[in-house]
């Protein structure tokens, strides 16, 4: 049974690591169309040069703010990827300051209905459980990492996946993120 639980949990993150890097792949894609460098992109996304974004687009732990971001700095407003599964995201943002609002209002819209408790998920999701789900060591990095400014996008499809949700939609005033995919 053990077997079975670390079998199911390694294919999940190598499915997630799959799509972080296609994600990327996508990213310098849409940077090379839009004809923006990696020296254009470091002082938008306060990187302190290019050979950071560099690094960005190749290391795993990718953060979605800088994915959201890229993609307002790129003016693309869909990235639309079929494998290791679909997923989608949706951004309709023109600034920097409205990505960071946005994101800010991700963190937010995954908490209990109707209670102020500002880490508290939907009854019968943990921390701990999106840790295990998303490759963490405990609950308290899974939850740690939700909020700091760097949230990786593994952690962000992996929540939202286990809240069972194949689309997920916040808004902020006139802008919008969706993220889209299958459970």
């Amino acid at each position: 049974m053990l077997f079975v639980i670390l079998y199911l949990k390694t294919k999940h993150m190598e499915n997630l690591t799959s799509l972080v890097s296609a994600l990327q792949t996508q990213l310098r894609t849409e940077m090379s169309r839009a004809g923006v460098s990696y020296e254009d992109a470091a002082a938008p996304l306060h990187y302190a040069n290019k050979s950071s974004i560099s690094r960005l687009l190749i290391k795993d732990r990718m953060s979605f703010e800088d994915t959201i971001k890229l993609m307002v700095l790129c003016k693309t407003p869909v990235i639309a990827l079929s494998k290791p599964f679909r997923f989608k995201i949706e951004v309709k943002a023109g600034t920097m300051a409205q990505a960071d609002a946005l994101m800010d209002a991700l963190r937010v819209s995954v908490f209990k209905e109707g209670t102020t408790e500002r880490y508290r998920l939907p009854d019968g999701l943990s921390w701990e459980r999106v840790a295990e789900h998303t490759g963490f060591d405990s609950g308290k990095s899974a939850r740690k990492s939700w909020f700091l400014l760097q949230t990786p996008v593994y952690l962000v499809v992996g929540l939202l996946r286990l809240l069972g949700k194949s689309e997920h939609e916040v808004t902020e005033g006139k802008t919008s993120l969706r993220v889209t995919q299958d459970i």
